[in-house]
């Protein structure tokens, strides 16, 4: 039986008011602050356009946009902490922040322009392009629906993500493109990035104070731009200054299975 008092009045029956938990047999106080750990797998796909940009496409040198789309998967481990309140013995409604560690990226490498090749240096030089995600952060909202002593829920909110991009344009042989400037240039860049996450989830109640749940959750971290510019040389027969830019745009979803444990306090 759940908590409950009756106040008498006069000679009438006592009138009983219920609080957070409920009298109703089975039903499982869900009520009160937790903290837990999870981990998972965490699968980013990033989908956009590569370039190389070169100032002299009207003697023979074009650009050479490419469509790159990547998929790949990695383990993922954190941990969260939030707030439930059961209103109704088969409801709650919460808020719930976690952070996870991460390491998932990719890594690919592309012309410079139309006379080159991919990953090799033929004369006219390579580009190497590659991203890292270090962790994923989320402030959710989360509505639940009790039976017994499972919770199925809803999540949704506010997600932040490390994204680390390097951009390498190695023109060792003889130059890139048009310029006959030798060299290799590296470009990292680290950014914060903000977003969305929405998700489903279960959790089972070990306990009076542990349970158990499994969650996934679909992150939009939006899109990412990075560009390298390398300012070569080129002769006519007289040197000039020739500006040579990598260009990688592309958005960054990501998609998570975990699973985890969490301690109520009650």
């Amino acid at each position: 039986m759940g908590r409950f008092h009756c106040v008498a009045l006069a000679a009438v029956a006592g009138i009983c008011v219920v609080s957070a938990a409920f009298a109703e047999p089975g039903v499982h106080d869900w009520t009160g602050f937790y903290i837990g750990g999870n981990v998972g797998s965490l699968t980013e796909r990033a989908s956009g356009t590569s370039d190389f940009l070169d100032p002299l496409a009207s003697v023979g040198f074009t650009s050479t946009p490419q469509n790159n789309s990547i998929s790949q998967t990695h383990i993922i481990g954190g941990v969260q902490a939030g707030y439930n309140w059961q209103f109704n013995p088969h409801w709650v409604i919460g808020v719930e922040s976690d952070w996870d560690w991460t390491h998932t990226g990719h890594d690919f490498c592309r012309q410079t322009d139309s006379l080159s090749v991919a990953c090799t240096d033929n004369g006219f030089g390579f580009e190497n392009i590659s991203s890292t995600t270090d962790w994923i952060a989320t402030v959710r909202g989360r509505l639940g629906f009790t039976a017994g002593k499972f919770m199925l829920y809803g999540t949704g909110g506010f997600a932040l993500g490390r994204i680390d991009t390097t951009l390498l344009q190695s023109c060792l042989a003889a130059g890139c493109g048009s310029s006959s400037l030798q060299g290799a240039t590296t470009l990292t860049n680290t950014a914060t990035k903000a977003g969305w996450v929405a998700g489903l989830g279960v959790e089972y109640a070990l306990d009076a104070n542990w349970s158990a749940r499994a969650e996934w959750q679909h992150i939009d971290l939006g899109t990412v731009s990075n560009s390298l510019t390398v300012i070569g040389a080129v002769g006519f027969p007289v040197s000039v200054p020739a500006p040579q830019t990598t260009t990688w745009s592309r958005t960054e979803r990501y998609d998570q299975l975990r699973v985890g444990f969490n301690y109520r306090f009650r």
